[in-house]
């Protein structure tokens, strides 16, 4: 395997994708993209090169995609950040996603693999939701993920650059950086409640419906694709394949820490939310799983992990984080 560049890598995503790379038993040359400052690279990083800068700056894509064979593609605005800030979130997921397709087309990338999301599909998506069910974005976060598919899709047929889009829906699992601010994940904010005030207050009532798939299945499906010799029509839809209600994701929070800790939390239902989606769907993954992939990640194993990482920040007097 040859030089990879991962933009993003060590985001809440990117950074479990990053370290996971960086464990392999074949040598795998990693450059990570990223706006941090080298002092806040984190510790399990030692060896992967860093290039500092972002989608906007021209000079640095131009540097980070030298001598790539495959790029890994994840840098872009939250949902939180992309509905404060459309206009960035368009000239960084959009238009960002161009400059770095064309920064690697001319840089001799072989190989662009891109992270998008499940929300492509739109809040009323229903029943089984395959990479065939047609895409109606509603909010920046999506719309302008949407947008950079479109530029993927283009450089594929275009250029004949070889291409993957994977849209994935709600991974959780612990962070491989205790400062990335993604606390406000349903996931990792109730892990943190359990922890901290033994005691979970869910933001709804609960009956919100999503498919959850482990970090470390993330980790491990990137791993596999890029192992892939032929990303056939270059689309996958990545999950689990089975949807939890945010109830029945609390209560097996609240149940792994009493078990684990010896400690009851109970768990208080928030106010209704209007225009979230209760109805029962399947993000299917048929696709993904006939090209050998399987699914193995534990979610027992991430969420003690997220214990772990909050009690240490807890006991060390940091805040989670933090920027």
């Amino acid at each position: 395997m040859g030089r990879i560049l991962i933009t993003g890598g060590f985001g809440y995503v990117g950074g479990r994708i990053t370290r996971h790379l960086g464990r392999l038993r074949a040598p795998v040359n990693l450059r990570v993209l990223s706006r941090r400052d080298l002092e806040r690279v984190p510790p399990w990083a030692g060896s992967v090169e860093v290039v500092r800068g972002d989608l906007r700056d021209l000079v640095a894509l131009t540097t980070a995609v030298a001598g790539v064979q495959a790029v890994i593609h994840l840098a872009a605005p939250d949902e939180v950040m992309s509905r404060k800030d459309p206009d960035e979130a368009l000239e960084v997921t959009g238009q960002g996603t161009h400059r770095l397709l064309q920064a690697s087309l001319e840089g001799g990338v072989r190989r662009f693999l891109y992270f998008s999301t499940f929300h492509v599909y739109g809040p009323w998506a229903r029943g089984r939701i395959t990479e065939e069910t047609a895409t109606r974005p509603v909010h920046p976060y999506a719309i302008t993920h949407r947008l950079a598919e479109d530029y993927v899709n283009w450089f594929r047929h275009e250029h004949g650059l070889e291409t993957l889009i994977l849209r994935l829906s709600n991974a959780i699992g612990c962070p491989a950086d205790p400062l990335v601010d993604r606390w406000t994940l349903v996931f990792n904010d109730l892990c943190r409640q359990a922890v901290l005030s033994g005691h979970l207050r869910l933001r709804s009532d609960g009956s919100q419906v999503r498919d959850f798939i482990t970090l470390t299945d993330v980790a491990r499906a990137i791993e596999h694709c890029l192992d892939l010799p032929d990303w056939g029509d270059g689309l996958f839809n990545l999950g689990s394949g089975r949807t939890l209600s945010v109830f029945e994701l609390a209560k097996a929070i609240a149940a792994a820490y009493a078990d684990s800790r010896g400690k009851r939390v109970e768990i208080e239902h928030g106010p209704g939310r209007p225009g979230e989606s209760t109805s029962p769907f399947e993000f299917c993954i048929e696709k993904l799983l006939a090209t050998g992939f399987v699914l193995r990640g534990s979610f027992l194993e991430e969420t003690l992990g997220t214990f772990e990482l909050i009690e240490q920040g807890a006991s060390a007097g940091g805040r989670l984080g933090q920027h």
